[in-house]
């Protein structure tokens, strides 16, 4: 019987989905087709599923037996909660642009105010997109956190950390923060924030081993976004606690989202609740 995954492996878990939510967001492609408006909405309905994941995670961290609520642990529920408003937020603003675009079927006898309207569901999106920007990152290092709690009150289950190498560590991380992509007709990875290097024979290895997959990625000239499976999950928890790998990316990027009060100021003042 496969075991439940543990919190870390649940926060990597989340943050691919932080992650496939702002590639959706990003591509042009989400307001083409018969049923623009239908596309939004559907998407809001997967970004509330990422605000009720982090908010169970939190839930899951104030309920666990015998965990002491160290002030990293009542950091971690609070990355969480703030994770989850971030989504309520960017959920406001996608229900938003989906009403816009139903006001715009009624409005095409008034150019201006159609073109208007368009520009704000493109501003609503956009603010969609960068409220849930760095929700992976924000995933993988509130796991680290955890994991390291988890370890040091002697709670962690016994995972033993597999053989890799610096490069595959690395690597392995970089696609937990969703930074891998890959160009099939080049034959090479494609790389996001940071100075991270991950190599295309790296992912390879590590496909290999099946610690990783391809999924397809609708962003232009990336074909295809590389994820951790669940034994990379498994296999990066495994390593959280061990000093991290020296590399230039280590570091967090300078430009932050908006925190969740920043945020608050740009959508509006009773933003809709979670749907049940």
């Amino acid at each position: 019987m496969t075991a439940a995954p543990t919190i870390p492996e649940r926060l990597l878990d989340l943050g691919a989905d932080f992650t496939r939510h702002h590639d959706i967001l990003t591509d042009i492609a989400l307001l083409h087709g018969p049923d623009p408006s239908g596309n939004l909405t559907r998407r809001s309905t997967a970004t509330q599923a990422l605000a009720r994941e982090a908010l169970d995670v939190a839930e899951a961290l104030r309920t666990m037996s015998g965990l002491r609520h160290s002030p990293e642990v009542k950091a971690a529920m609070e990355r969480a909660v703030q994770l989850a408003a971030l989504a309520v937020l960017a959920t406001d603003h996608l229900l938003d642009a989906a009403d816009l675009l139903q006001e715009i079927r009624h409005a095409n006898d008034m150019p201006e105010a159609v073109r208007q309207h368009r520009l704000e569901v493109g501003r609503r999106i956009t603010l969609a997109a960068r409220l849930t920007s760095l929700g992976n990152e924000d995933c993988v290092a509130t796991a680290r956190l955890v994991a390291v709690e988890l370890h040091r009150q002697r709670l962690a289950p016994h995972l033993r950390p597999p053989a890799l190498s610096p490069a595959q560590h690395v690597a392995l991380e970089a696609v937990a923060s969703g930074r891998v992509t890959l160009a099939r007709h080049l034959d090479k990875t494609r790389l996001g924030r940071g100075d991270v290097r991950v190599s295309i024979r790296t992912i390879r290895s590590l496909e290999g081993r099946g610690l990783v997959h391809r999924e397809p990625c609708a962003l232009v000239l990336h074909d295809e976004r590389v994820h951790l499976t669940r034994d990379g999950r498994r296999a990066l928890t495994a390593t959280l606690t061990r000093p991290r790998v020296a590399t230039p990316a280590a570091a967090r990027p300078a430009n932050r989202p908006p925190s969740t009060a920043t945020a608050a100021r740009h959508a509006r003042s009773s933003p809709r609740p979670l749907s049940s």
